[in-house]
This record gives structure tokens, C-alpha cells and sequence, in this order.
């Protein structure tokens, strides 16, 4: 018995041992395997983001449930990195001062260690099955609004006419005809407008098919209206293939074809209907086009009646109509523009607010007595009347933008960097020395010419376009007056009207290649070009001759090539000296030393081209004003003291896939890159657009400077979405205190910003008092995400605290991830606070318990709530002066999900709002009967 004692107690001690090291090695197996799928799970939000930053930057929007995922993905990453040290006591416990491991608790935290584990393995394979993950935005286009269209009684019978057939069983296709100008396009958008307001058709989507027709831009217009993605699919007829097989899978579709010159093959474009329920309507000047097309119904838009013309004459030009000379005068003006819309509207948009009988008497003489010999005969009708409203703009600067708009290709939308790069070659304001100044000039131009009916709003941003009949009549204006000439190359054949006697004078000269067209002329006979642009949105780039510039390298001033093959690049591009601005917009571009040759260079833009990096000897342009590389992915290297030798440096866009900024003192011992001191060293410098990933990389005591005017930062690459368009001032920070924002002079750059996302911020409790207690007064769009300290965003509950309206201005608010944030707004608003919103989206704020007041819920057009643990309504309390019907006119989209403590959608009463969900003892409806 004794020796079995023995055995026992001698094997005990290692058994206990033995047990001791299993249980332990266990709990650091399972922590261990926790640290390598944070690894993995790390790389896939990486390879995510990477994904989605490239997306944006190709003016994607992010699915919803791809940032959904990123956020979740993110906060999980997050918990589980903080695992071992957040549970580090629990794991161990204190024996004689010494930390031993603590069995019980370990066996504990295996399981959630192994629980994390699983967790991070579902958002990992979650990962995988995002094989998408952006989509471009639905255009907003002027369908959604009445826009320009006159309800006349003439139109009114039209458009009744077009909404029946669209209600036919028996009609696919409706045609509408009539000459330029007479109104199709503002009728087919109205018919549009209409359509989507009655639900006729589950999507509307309307494209311009111009001349000549442009399928790749048809394609991607209709593909973007009905959410489809032609990623990797670079040829029209494979993408006419996809665009095809997702049309059949419509049942209700309305396809809007304007501006029909010649018969298109439906089949080639992939948007040949075969559903009952799918239709078209097309426009044309030509009823035998339209009868090519296969149209069963073909609808005529004639002039306006004598009454309609000059009752929309009158509306434009004023009272001053109703004087007896005026009248008379009125009358033979409206008769000289054919009762046609569009030259009624610009010759009217030329005389108001001229009240000098004589001006009238002249303006109607130069409509009878103008008379182009060089014009096309359809635009005949339209000569005089385009032509005196460009005789009766104010200035010679007008003149000569709208003649320059007429250059870029038809249906095209015209940036303000367009312009802004045409002009500064042509020198076209002599008294404007620097960019800031040149922008405003430019945009306060744009209005004018807007007002008077000669530019239309593009489709996206600040861009504008013209209608195809005052165009025409611009370029007629601008060969014979401006030397100024625009051809179209579709094919091979084309090039020979480059030898066209005009053209070998030209001043100005835009090619605009068509299609797959390849092979541009050996030489251009234009030994007199100034301004010479090669305008192509093809995706493959056409190769350049290279003796193309040969005869015109003396008095070129401006070159604009897009989407061109320069890997060789033609010797005359050295001794391009007068050359002062250069595009170089989506080019195949290796060695870009020649830049540095070109000395009087005042504006470079290499957006988008594939240059691997910037050389030093780009340094050399001691007159540059604008350098722009915004959308270069393959740029790894900005050699040192290139950015910092162009003292004359106003606009630097860097591109947001370069992440290579070199931290320190530049090591001559290798290949060293750009420091961000160099930026804060550039004098003149008043925009810049740069992303970079780690804060740490700045410089000490770096500080951006308070003169910048227009920017876009991105510092510490933080996750989430700001759309900048339209807007010119955006910073998108990760930072976790206040204190980087005042070191990095990024406090005042914050007041003036109109887009804001932060992402991080542990030290900020009350956004508004914390950030700028005046109150956001410049901030359209704001994005808050997993910010811990924040508890409101407005607290108002002191009026000494905030004594300003918040937020006057904002449209979009995103919160996100914000844990510990309990109220929007705390206590009682100033007046105008959050008048301009319109769009809110919540994700995840666990202790809000709901959204706005009803004041300002009511002008929200869209709400989106997810997630959210504590929510419990959605509008806060109703005051008594709103008691009654409660209506909500604007609201067009609302989103409500994973809300499991939600118990109504408004409260009646403070003691409602309060009690919270455990005063109500039995369901009620979630929309009360108040609500209607």
C-alpha cells in the first residue's frame, strides 16, 4: 500500500504538471491562432479598401454592403487585436507578486478566443464573395426635374399623343420628329419625367446618340441608368453582348434614343428590346430615319403658334415688351425667328434688360439682313438668330469661350479645367495673372453664357455642354472669324480634309477621332497653330506620328492630347519652346525628360497617363503654375526638390495611389523620393489635392497653409465614402486627437471645408464645441465613423456654449460606428440649423436612441437607420404646435433595419420620448394614425 502511495504521490506532481502545460499551451494555441486570422483577416480589409479607394477614384459609389462590411470587418479586427492585452488580467493571476496563469479563466477565454475566432473566419469568407464592389451612380439628370419645358397648348396635345402610345400594347417604338431647335429633346425629357412620376416603367434611361453616333458612350449611359458594370469588358461589341443579356431580364424598360441622324443597328449597340413590356422612343429630325428604325408610331413637333412664341418671348424679356414700340418691334423679331423655341429663347436671353429702342431696331436688322453664305442649309433657319445673340454678348472674353466650347466633341461635358487650360495657351486674359483669378473669370463667364441660353449644365460637377444646333452655328462663327476648325476622323479618308487650304491657316485645330479609329496624318500642314487638341475618349490610344508637330513646333502655345500613345515620343516635342500649357490626359507615356525642355511651360497635366515617375529635371519649369498627376496609378518616384524648385507653383494635384513620401533627411545613397516638407515650402501655392497613409510621415512642425483656397486631403487612410463632387474644399482624416489636427494647421482648413469625414476621433465629445464653435458654417457633407468620445454632435443645452445656427448648410450626414454617441442634437436648435439637409444615413450607434426632431426630419429626402441597438423611434418628440397630421412632402427613400428595440416611429409626448420601449406594454402600429 505504502509503494502505491509512493506512485501516486510521485506521479501526482507531474500529472499536475503535465495538465498545468496542456490547459496553458491550449489558451496560447488559440490566442495564437486569433493573431493569424487578424493577419488575414487584416490583408482582406486591405485588399478591400485598396479595391474600393480604386473604385472611387474612377467616380464609383461603394456598395452598401461592401462598407458595410469594412466597417464591420474593422471593428472585429479591432476587439480581436485587443484580446490578449484588454484580457490580460483575467488570463493571470498575482501570487507573491509574481503572475502565474490562471487556469479557470483561460479555459474561459479559449472559448472566446475560439468563438473571435470563427467570427473573424465568417468575415474573412464574407470577403470572398464580394466580387463587385462599387457601381457607378444613376446620372442625376434633368429628368427628375420639370426643367426647361413650357407647357404650351400645342406641346400639351404632343405629349398627350406620346403618353398614350407608350401606353399601347400594340406600339414598341414612337418616333418624335421635327427640325433642330423645335423643342424634342425638352419634350422627350419631359415625357421622361413624366413616366418616372407615374411608374409607367420600372427604369427610364436616355442617351444622346449624336453625330456621328458614339456607341461606347450609349452603352455606358444606359448601362449606368440600370446598374450594370462593364469592368473588363473593353470592346463595344462585348459589352453590346452584356448589355443585351441584361436587357432581356427586364420586363418594363423605357430607352430614350435623342438626336437620331442615321440608322442604327439596335443589335450592335445591345439594346435591341425583345420584352412586351419594353419600349423606345427616339427623336430625329428625319421622319425616314425614324421610319429605318422600325418606329410604329412617328409624331411630328411643328413650330410654336404665334401667341406661344411671343408668350415665351415676353416671359424671358419682361414688361418692357407691353410699351407700343417694343411691341411692334417684338413682334417682327419673333416672326425673323421662324416661332422656333430655341431661337426665340437666345435671341430673347440677348435683349433683356436692353431698353434702348435702337438696340432692338438693330438687332432686328441683323436678323433680316444676315445672310452665311459657308453654312449648312439646315442651320439656316437658326444662323441669325444664334449669331445676334453672340454679336449682343458683353464682352470679346465670351465670344471667345463660347467659340472654344464649340471645339470639344459633341454631347461632350466641358470642365472648367478645359477652359482654363485653352485659355491660359491663348492668352485669352492678358489682365488675369494667377489661377485663382483665371477660375473665377472663367466660371463667372460660364453664368453668363448659361444665362443666355448658349451652354447648358453638363452631366457631373461644374461641367457644361451646348445643344448641337448653337454648336454648329459656334464652329461657323469660329472657322470664319477665329480660325478656329473642328473635324471628325472616322476614318482614313478624313485626313485628307486636313490638307484643306482653311485649315493649313488655322490658329486653332481640334481632331476628334471616332470609334477605333487609329492613324492620325504623318504631318500637319498648320504651320500657323497655336492651339492644337486631339480629343478622344477611345480606350485604346492612338499612336503619334512623329513628324505629326513638325511645321507648327514655332507658334504652338497649347497642347492637348487624351487617350495617345507617346512610349516614342516625337522629336519635335523637344523644341516645343512657346509651348505654355501641356495635356498629356490618359496617355502611355515612359520618358517624360522632354518636359523639362519646354521652359516657358505654365500648366502640365499628366492626369491619368501611366508616368512611373516625375524626373528631375521636370524641376527646371521655373514658371509652372499648375502641376496635375491626379489618377497616375503606376507613379512610384517624385525625385527631391522637383516639387520644391517650382516656386511659381499655384495648383499641385499628386495622385492618390502615390504613398511613397519619404520620411526625413533624403538619403543621397539610394533612390530617395519627395518630402511633404517640400510642399509647405511652395509660396504661391493655393490648391492641392494629396492622400498620405501614415501621419507620421510629416515633417515636425509641418503646417498647411491657411491660404489654400481648394483642396482634398486624405491623411491616415480613413475607411468610409465622401463624395467631393461640386465641391472644392474636403479633408478625409484618420486621426485619434485633437491635438494632430492644431500641430498639422489642419483646424482652420476644417472650418472652411465643405466635405468632412472623420474617422477615429477618441477625444472629441461635442463635434460642434470641440471642432468649430462657430458652428460648420461651410459644411455640406459630413462623415463621422468610429469616433468613441463622441456623445452629441450638437449640445445645446447651453446656450452660451453655442450662441451659433450649426451646420446651415450641410446636405449629408453619414454617422457610423459611433458607440457612445447618445444624441444628434442636445437641447434646443438655433434657428436655420441643418436647413439644407437632405440625405442622413445611421449605422451602428448603439446608444441612440433616435434620429432629428420633426423640425428637421420633414425636409429629408432620405433616411437610412441600421443597426442600431438602442433605437427606439425615429422622429424625436413632437411639439404641441405640431400636434395633428403630420406629413412628410419630401421624403423619397426610407431605410430601417436591425432595429430591435424600435417601438414606434414618432413620439407623441415627453413622457413617451423618455420612458423608452419599456413603457409600452403591448404593440402598437409603427407609423401612428397621425402619420399620413
Amino acid at each position: 500500500m505504502e509503494s502505491i502511495i509512493e506512485v501516486v504521490v510521485g506521479i501526482g506532481p507531474r500529472l499536475a504538471k503535465c495538465i498545468f502545460h496542456i490547459m496553458e499551451s491550449h489558451y496560447t494555441s488559440k490566442v495564437a491562432n486569433l493573431r493569424d486570422q487578424v493577419g488575414e483577416l487584416n490583408n482582406a480589409i486591405r485588399n478591400m479598401r485598396d479595391r474600393a479607394d480604386e473604385a472611387k477614384g474612377n467616380g464609383e459609389v461603394i456598395m452598401d454592403g461592401v462598407q458595410r462590411w469594412l466597417e464591420s470587418a474593422t471593428e472585429i479586427s479591432r476587439r480581436a487585436e485587443d484580446f490578449p492585452n484588454v484580457n490580460r488580467d483575467r488570463a493571470n493571476v498575482s501570487c507573491c507578486n509574481v503572475q502565474i496563469p490562471n487556469l479557470v479563466s483561460r479555459r474561459k477565454l479559449s472559448r472566446e478566443a475560439k468563438q473571435m475566432v470563427e467570427d473573424l473566419q465568417r468575415e474573412i469568407q464574407a470577403a470572398q464573395g464580394f466580387n463587385v464592389v462599387a457601381a457607378r451612380p444613376a446620372l442625376q439628370t434633368v429628368i427628375a426635374m420639370r426643367g426647361d419645358y413650357e407647357d404650351f397648348g400645342s406641346r400639351k396635345t404632343i405629349l398627350e399623343d406620346i403618353m398614350k402610345a407608350l401606353q399601347d400594347r400594340n406600339v414598341s417604338r414612337i418616333g418624335i420628329y421635327g427640325i433642330g431647335g423645335i423643342g424634342k429633346t425638352t419634350l422627350a425629357k419631359e415625357v421622361a419625367r413624366q413616366v418616372e412620376k407615374a411608374k409607367l416603367f420600372t427604369e427610364v434611361a436616355i442617351t444622346t446618340v449624336s453625330r456621328p453616333p458614339d456607341f461606347s458612350r450609349m452603352q455606358r449611359e444606359i448601362a449606368e441608368k440600370i446598374g450594370l458594370d462593364f469592368r473588363g469588358l473593353e470592346s463595344i461589341p462585348a459589352r453590346a453582348d452584356r448589355l443585351q443579356r441584361r436587357l432581356k431580364e427586364e420586363k418594363s424598360i423605357l430607352i430614350i434614343l435623342d438626336d437620331i441622324w442615321e440608322k442604327l443597328d439596335l443589335i450592335e449597340v445591345g439594346i435591341h428590346l425583345e420584352n412586351e413590356g419594353c419600349k423606345m422612343l427616339m427623336t430625329s429630325r428625319d421622319r425616314d430615319v425614324l421610319g429605318f428604325m422600325g418606329t410604329n408610331q412617328n409624331i411630328r413637333v411643328d413650330d410654336l403658334q404665334d401667341d406661344e412664341a411671343m408668350n415665351l418671348f415676353k416671359k424671358i424679356v419682361g414688361d418692357i415688351v407691353e410699351k407700343t414700340d417694343f411691341m411692334r418691334l417684338a413682334t417682327d423679331v419673333v416672326r425673323e425667328c421662324g416661332r422656333l423655341p430655341l431661337a426665340i429663347t437666345t435671341v430673347a436671353y440677348a435683349l433683356k434688360s436692353r431698353d434702348d429702342l435702337s438696340v432692338w431696331t438693330d438687332a432686328l436688322m441683323q436678323l433680316q439682313n444676315s445672310a452665311p453664305t459657308n453654312i449648312d442649309v439646315a442651320l439656316k433657319n437658326f444662323y441669325p438668330s444664334i449669331k445676334l445673340s453672340y454679336e449682343f454678348l458683353r464682352s470679346a472674353e465670351e465670344k471667345s469661350l463660347l467659340l472654344l466650347c464649340s471645339l470639344f466633341g459633341e454631347d461632350r461635358d466641358i470642365t472648367v479645367e478645359d477652359l482654363i487650360m485653352c485659355s491660359v495657351g491663348l492668352d485669352l486674359f492678358p489682365n488675369v495673372h494667377t489661377l485663382a483669378h483665371l477660375r473665377i473669370r472663367v466660371k463667372s463667364l460660364i453664368v453668363r453664357l448659361k444665362a443666355c441660353c448658349l451652354l447648358l449644365d453638363g452631366d457631373r460637377g461644374d461641367g457644361v455642354k451646348m445643344h448641337d444646333v448653337i454648336r454648329d452655328v459656334a464652329l461657323s462663327i469660329a472657322s470664319g472669324e477665329g480660325g478656329m476648325h473642328s473635324v471628325v476622323l472616322k476614318k482614313k479618308e478624313d485626313c485628307r480634309n486636313l490638307k484643306m487650304k482653311k485649315l493649313k491657316d488655322s490658329k486653332v485645330l481640334s481632331l476628334l477621332p471616332y470609334s477605333n479609329f487609329d492613324q492620325l496624318p504623318e504631318r500637319l500642314e498648320c504651320s500657323e497653330l497655336e492651339l492644337f487638341l486631339l480629343l478622344s475618349d477611345q480606350r485604346k490610344c492612338i499612336p503619334i506620328p512623329n513628324h505629326l508637330l513638325d511645321e507648327s513646333k514655332d507658334r504652338l502655345r497649347s497642347l492637348f492630347f487624351e487617350q495617345a500613345n507617346l512610349v516614342s515620343v516625337p522629336p519635335s516635342f523637344h523644341s516645343l519652346q512657346n509651348l505654355q500649357t501641356l495635356r498629356l490626359r490618359g496617355c502611355v507615356l515612359e520618358d517624360v525628360n522632354f518636359i523639362g525642355d519646354l521652359k516657358n511651360l505654365q500648366i502640365l497635366d499628366l492626369s491619368v497617363s501611366t508616368i512611373k515617375q516625375l524626373p528631375i529635371k521636370v524641376g527646371n519649369l521655373s514658371r509652372l503654375q499648375l502641376l496635375n498627376l491626379k489618377g497616375c496609378r503606376d507613379l512610384k518616384l517624385i525625385e527631391p526638390k522637383v516639387i520644391s524648385n517650382l516656386i511659381q507653383l499655384e495648383e499641385l494635384y499628386i495622385s492618390e495611389y502615390f504613398d511613397k513620401w519619404e520620411v526625413g533627411e533624403v538619403d543621397v545613397s539610394r533612390k530617395s523620393n519627395v518630402n511633404l516638407a517640400e510642399i509647405e515650402n511652395l509660396p504661391q501655392l493655393t490648391s492641392v489635392s494629396l492622400r498620405v497613409p501614415d501621419a507620421k510621415t510629416f515633417p515636425k512642425d509641418f503646417k498647411f497653409s491657411e491660404k489654400l483656397e481648394r483642396y482634398r486631403i486624405l491623411i491616415g487612410d480613413p475607411l468610409g465614402y465622401l463624395d467631393s463632387t461640386g465641391i472644392s474644399r474636403s479633408l478625409l482624416l484618420n486621426l485619434h486627437e485633437r491635438s494632430q489636427l492644431t500641430a498639422l494647421g489642419l483646424e482652420s482648413l476644417m472650418k472652411r471645408s465643405e466635405g468632412l469625414l472623420l474617422d477615429g476621433l477618441i477625444d472629441v465629445k461635442n463635434v460642434v464645441y470641440d471642432l468649430d464653435r462657430e458652428g460648420f458654417c461651410d459644411l455640406k457633407r459630413l462623415h463621422l465613423r468610429h469616433s468613441d468620445g463622441v456623445q452629441y454632435i450638437v449640445d445645446c443645452v447651453d446656450q452660451q456654449i453655442h450662441p451659433h445656427k450649426a451646420f446651415p448648410v450641410l446636405e449629408i450626414l453619414r454617422l457610423s460606428g459611433l458607440r457612445n454617441l447618445e444624441r444628434i442634437c442636445h437641447g434646443k436648435l438655433p434657428e436655420d440649423s441643418f436647413k439644407n439637409l437632405r440625405q442622413v444615413t445611421v449605422w451602428r450607434c448603439d446608444k441612440l436612441k433616435n434620429v432629428f426632431p420633426l423640425s428637421i426630419f420633414k425636409r429629408l429626402h432620405s433616411v437610412d437607420v441600421s443597426d442600431c441597438e438602442m433605437m427606439e423611434e425615429i422622429v424625436g418628440h413632437v411639439r404641441s404646435e405640431d400636434d395633428g397630421a403630420v406629413e412628410f412632402p419630401e421624403l423619397r427613400s426610407l431605410h430601417l433595419r436591425n432595429l430591435p428595440k424600435m417601438v414606434r416611429f414618432m413620439s407623441w409626448s415627453e413622457a413617451e420620448a423618455a420612458g423608452g420601449s419599456s413603457s409600452v406594454e403591448s404593440p402598437e402600429p409603427l407609423f401612428g394614425e397621425k402619420v399620413i
